[in-house]
């Protein structure tokens, strides 16, 4: 009878390692992505002032001195886009940001509501818009995708 007993307490103690262990490995990609989050969305504000800062400093007027300005002098959509999916000119690691899903948007606001492409002339304000698509690696959330998105938006210098 004692026998029998341990048979199927060996077999309890295999299931509520199992389960255990579900439970704890769930928890451990959840804090991962959680951790995966929280970077990519700060990655997301901050290539959002870059890039607004990166398009006021090279408006139309830019050309006075075209050579303290790499990268474009008057830039325009393209470049702020490069320069951001780039991550502001090589000084950032991008490890863990999937720059294909990075989504880029920069217009030039004039006079209340009305909008222009860039290069912005002086005394106008650019707006750089960056969107990201983040994907989970947690496998209950990996079909839960989250678009993160920052606007920022600055007067254009002289």
């Amino acid at each position: 009878m004692t026998r029998l007993r341990r048979n199927r307490q060996k077999g309890s103690a295999l299931i509520e390692l199992a389960v255990s262990l579900l439970l704890i490995l769930s928890v451990l990609f959840g804090i991962i992505d959680a951790g995966r989050a929280l970077y990519a969305y700060d990655w997301v504000g901050n290539a959002a002032r870059k890039g607004t800062r990166f398009m006021m400093v090279r408006g139309v007027n830019c050309l006075h001195n075209p050579q303290l300005l790499p990268g474009g002098c008057p830039a325009n959509s393209t470049d702020s886009t490069n320069y951001i999916k780039n991550a502001y000119g090589n000084g950032v690691d991008t490890t863990g940001i999937d720059t294909s899903q990075v989504t880029v948007t920069t217009t030039c606001q004039v006079a209340g509501t009305s909008f222009t492409l860039p290069p912005c002339a002086a005394t106008v304000w650019v707006q750089v818009t960056v969107q990201y698509q983040f994907n989970f690696i947690t496998p209950f959330l990996s079909h839960l995708p989250w678009t993160m998105r920052s606007t920022s938006r600055m007067i254009v210098q002289n």
